[in-house]
């Protein structure tokens, strides 16, 4: 189903936006409107992955979000992809990825519970092209953790191998789906301490999520992605103030939760229109290092639970290995 609100097409240069979504009608209306404010919105091709409901209960809301999305103004195009039957988030977004990937080399995704600010596309869209031609680049992310944050060096941006899927934008060329990263084994990367160390300094608790999430047999994007850059050196772009606010932390956002611990209410700057991509390890590390802290302060690890887990996962991959030994010989 394609709904187009102009016959032109956008100018191949800017990052088409694709938003997944089923059954959260007011916060995806919150989404777009905020998109509409942003320059550069009535250039971009804008496409909406609409999942089948899950549920009689969604249905309502699922038909509200259709004929919302059937009525959008304000972008070159807006195409609708409606499915069939329920894919769940991880499929719907899955497939969307892949559709879009097929017309363009490089996306812009936004969860449906994001808003964001005014100059979140010409911030995503120039940071896209300033890093297009690093491959060390895997992500270009909207979203800053640590609201308010004051002191440190002055920069428009910061590399850090961490991963957030709150209006990140993606380039074809590097691009991996998590599942496929993970696998069917427990990744042998946290065979070196070091290696574990690196994950922890990185985030407390990147380890644990990880392995909890390799028992339960799922598989967390985010957490896959930042072990992916750990592991291969890669880095995402962050900007110092965000240009996205996640409005699942109210508790409908998958995984979020309620969060004591304050986050972003409101935008800074969004009148700025040109950035500074300018990098420093002064920087990266000062940013890193801030936000390591506001996930230590909101969640406690405990070490003995992080030692049982290891525990587990030394007994896997060497019982792994042992029998895919057995197995050759």
């Amino acid at each position: 189903m394609d709904t187009t609100s102009e016959d032109r097409l956008p100018s191949g240069k800017l990052a088409p936006v694709i938003i997944p979504t089923c059954n959260r009608y007011q916060h995806f209306q919150n989404l777009v409107h905020s998109l509409q404010a942003c320059p550069l919105a009535e250039q971009t091709h804008l496409y909406i992955a609409l999942d089948a409901p899950f549920s009689e209960a969604v249905q309502a809301e699922n038909r509200g979000i259709l004929q919302f999305a059937e009525n959008i103004t304000g972008f070159a195009r807006v195409t609708i992809w409606k499915r069939e039957r329920n894919l769940g988030a991880v499929g719907n977004i899955a497939q969307a990825v892949d559709q879009v990937f097929q017309k363009h080399d490089k996306l812009i995704f936004l969860e449906d519970d994001n808003i964001v600010a005014k100059n979140f596309l010409l911030f995503m869209n120039q940071a896209m092209d300033a890093f297009a031609s690093d491959p060390r680049c895997f992500s270009v992310s909207g979203y800053h953790f640590m609201p308010g944050q004051s002191g440190g060096p002055r920069a428009d941006i910061y590399r850090s191998p961490f991963f957030t899927a709150w209006g990140v934008g993606l380039f074809r060329d590097r691009f991996a789906h998590a599942a496929s990263l993970q696998g069917p084994r427990p990744t042998l990367f946290f065979l070196s301490p070091l290696n574990l160390w690196r994950a922890y300094r990185l985030h407390p608790r990147l380890f644990s999520m990880y392995m909890e999430a390799w028992l339960q047999g799922k598989v967390y994007g985010d957490i896959v992605y930042r072990i992916h850059s750990l592991k291969e050196g890669l880095y995402t772009v962050f900007p110092s103030t965000t240009k996205v606010i996640n409005q699942g932390f109210d508790g409908s956002g998958l995984h979020c939760g309620v969060v004591e611990k304050p986050v972003h209410k409101f935008f800074e700057g969004e009148e700025q229109r040109q950035f500074d991509f300018s990098t420093n390890h002064e920087g990266d590390a000062y940013f890193q290092q801030a936000n390591r802290k506001w996930f230590s302060d909101r969640r406690r690890v405990k070490l003995t639970h992080t030692l049982s887990l290891y525990w587990r996962y030394l007994t896997r991959v060497i019982g792994l290995r042992s029998s895919s030994k057995k197995q050759s010989c």
